[in-house]
């Protein structure tokens, strides 16, 4: 997705949750870290979370690795997965997520969520069960929703790639009834702002070409399959051109993707992009949070408690996330 340049040293670490305990964070993590594209990094990849949530994946696993217990980013080790300990994880079994720990996952994203803040740099996050959240915090959306308002971001834009499509989502976590009610002229270019933004800083694009979905099938056809492209993104995306922005659409959902002129694609709600890209390439594919005073990558997968178990989980989407971060705080 991203090389890393050959530099024996990182300008900021990278800091990592591994979000539930009885999911598959723990293990994508340490198969990743073993991976001899990042093997190498180790002194600056700094885990927030318990030992005790690793330790019988080490075993499992039979990963080498010691672990490195620090109060200080200075004191990392390039042999050792160093460990900022956060204290209050109960007991738990893989596969089976409980409400126990949801005070504990928390815990670990906000402590590593303004490490992050304090050093600049970037913050990875490993899969949560949001109902066992929810427990904990009424009305918990997921890490995208929990960041912005802790951060008191102005807007925030979910931002999917896997290295060749890049996806941005203009509403996220909301029943697809609300979608028409939510959108705006203002959302639309504030959201393709940020877009536009992450694919220079992440990716150095520049000037790039970004198509502008519609909401209804075939972008509405003129108005005679809904308004909301004539009154609603239209406008947008001629305010965006009006500033100078490669802003193109409305475009229809079901033949945009057949298109390689575009750089990315904004889309108007979850469901209507996501499928392609994850079709595309499911393992590879990570959500980056922009608009937060960090950069925010996630795995993009869940806890898949089904198979935490056996040990049988894919790491690519933790490594790119991983190779992401690195590459992004050398810079």
């Amino acid at each position: 997705m991203l090389s890393l340049r050959s530099r024996s040293l990182i300008n900021k670490p990278t800091i990592v949750t591994l979000g539930d305990p009885s999911g598959i964070g723990p293990e994508v993590f340490l198969k990743a870290i073993e991976d001899p594209k990042l093997k190498q990094y180790l002194s600056k990849i700094i885990l927030v979370s318990s030992p005790k949530v690793i330790e019988s994946s080490l075993l499992a696993l039979n990963v080498k690795q010691k672990i490195n217990l620090i109060s200080d980013i200075k004191n990392a080790q390039p042999d050792s997965i160093n460990l900022i300990n956060v204290d209050g994880c109960k007991d738990f079994i893989l596969g089976t997520p409980t409400a126990n720990n949801s005070e504990f996952i928390i815990k670990c994203l906000s402590t590593a969520a303004d490490l992050a803040f304090k050093n600049s740099s970037c913050l990875v996050t490993g899969p949560l069960n949001k109902s066992i959240i929810q427990s904990h915090i009424q009305n918990f959306t997921g890490h995208t929703e929990f960041l912005k308002d802790r951060f008191n971001s102005n807007e925030v834009l979910m931002f999917m790639t896997n290295g060749n499509l890049h996806l941005g989502i203009t509403t996220t976590h909301i029943p697809l009834k609300d979608v028409s009610n939510r959108i705006s002229k203002d959302l639309i270019k504030n959201k393709y702002k940020l877009l536009h933004n992450g694919l220079l800083d992440i990716f150095k694009l520049e000037s790039p070409k970004i198509a502008v979905l519609g909401i209804n099938p075939h972008a509405g056809e003129f108005g005679t399959i809904g308004d909301e492209e004539q009154n609603i993104i239209v406008p947008a995306i001629e305010e965006l051109q009006h500033e100078g922005y490669d802003a193109n659409g409305p475009t229809s959902a079901d033949t945009v993707f057949t298109n390689t002129k575009y750089d990315a694609v904004l889309s108007m709600y979850h469901d209507q992009a996501l499928p392609v890209l994850k079709t595309i390439d499911f393992h590879k594919t990570v959500n980056i949070t922009l608009g937060l005073p960090f950069l925010r990558i996630s795995v993009d997968h869940g806890t898949a408690e089904d198979i935490a178990k056996n040990y049988s989980a894919n790491y690519e989407s933790m490594m790119e996330a991983l190779l992401i971060s690195v590459a992004r705080n050398e810079a």
